[in-house]
C-alpha cells in the first residue's frame, strides 16, 4: 500500500518546496512536509482537543519518513501548541487547541522584527474589534447569546469583573462567525492584555467599561450593525487614550517577543 507521501505526489500536490518572498524556492524539509500532512489529516479526520494521534511506528509507515524526521515534525507542531507530547507508557502525541495565545506569540516575534510598537498594536485592535461587533449584529443567535451581559455587574468584584468582560468579548468574537477574523482579533487583544493591560490596568475605567458592555450588548442584540461598530471603536479608543495619557513611553516601545 502506498504511504501518504506517495499518495500526495500521485494527486499532484506540491509537497517538496516552499516559496520565499522574492519568488525563489527551496527544498522543503521532510519534517516540514510531514507536519503539514499531519495538520491536514487532523482537520480531514475531524479530530479535536484531547484526541490521540497514532503511535510513532504507525506514523512512520503512513507518512513514509524516518523516525528522526517524524520527531522533528512533532516538535514543530508542539512549539505551535497544536499537539502535546505525553511521556511514558500510554503517552504519545495528543491534539491541543487552536489557541490565540500561541498565534499571538508568533505574531509578537514578527512584529518585533518589523519594528512595530505597542501604540501600533492598539491602533490595530481598534480596527479589528469593531468589525467583529458589526458582524455579531447580523448573527441570528445574538439576542440569546448576549442576554447575560445586559445588566451591569459589580466592578469592585475583580474575579466577576474579569469573567464578565472576557465573557462578553468571547461572545462577540463567536457571534462574528468568521474564524480568520476572530483568531486575528483574539490574538491581537491577547497581546494587548498580556503586554499592556497586565502592567497598566486602568482600574478607574472599570465601571465605564462595564456600562459600555451593556450598551454594546443592547445595540448588537438589536441588530444595529453601524452603531455596534461605532460603539466598539469608541469603547477601545477610550481605553487607548488612557494608556497614551498615563504611560506614553511604554507605548513607544517595540512589541516584545516572549
Amino acid at each position: 500500500m502506498a504511504n501518504r507521501a506517495e499518495r500526495d505526489v500521485g494527486r499532484g500536490l506540491e509537497v517538496g518546496s516552499v516559496r520565499f518572498e522574492n519568488g525563489a524556492r527551496r527544498t522543503q524539509k521532510a519534517s516540514e512536509r510531514v507536519a503539514l500532512q499531519i495538520v491536514r489529516d487532523i482537520v480531514s479526520r475531524g479530530l479535536s482537543k484531547g484526541d490521540r494521534l497514532p503511535l510513532e511506528a504507525q506514523m512512520v509507515a503512513e507518512y513514509g519518513v524516518s523516525r528522526a524526521s517524524l520527531r522533528e515534525a512533532m516538535r514543530l507542531l508542539e512549539v505551535q501548541g497544536l499537539i502535546t507530547l505525553k511521556p511514558g507508557p500510554g503517552g504519545g502525541p495528543v491534539i491541543g487547541v487552536v489557541s490565540p495565545a500561541n498565534l499571538a506569540r508568533t505574531e509578537a516575534l514578527y512584529f518585533h522584527l518589523a519594528g512595530a510598537t505597542y501604540d501600533q498594536l492598539l491602533s490595530t485592535q481598534v480596527l479589528l474589534e469593531p468589525v467583529c461587533a458589526g458582524l455579531a449584529a447580523r448573527n441570528p443567535e445574538r439576542v440569546e447569546r448576549l442576554a447575560p451581559f445586559l445588566d451591569v455587574v459589580e466592578s469592585d468584584d475583580v474575579p466577576l469583573y474579569r469573567d464578565h468582560t472576557e465573557g462578553f468579548h468571547e461572545v462577540v468574537w463567536s457571534l462574528a462567525d468568521n474564524p480568520v477574523l476572530t483568531l486575528l482579533s483574539r490574538s491581537i487583544t491577547h497581546l494587548v492584555t498580556d503586554h499592556v493591560v497586565a502592567t497598566m490596568d486602568p482600574i478607574e475605567l472599570r465601571p465605564s467599561i462595564l456600562e459600555e458592555h451593556v450598551e454594546l450588548s443592547r445595540v448588537i442584540a438589536d441588530g444595529d450593525e453601524a452603531k455596534a461598530r461605532e460603539l466598539m471603536a469608541a469603547h477601545f479608543e477610550a481605553q487607548h487614550d488612557y494608556y497614551r495619557t498615563h504611560w506614553p513611553a511604554r507605548l513607544s516601545d517595540l512589541i516584545e517577543w516572549r
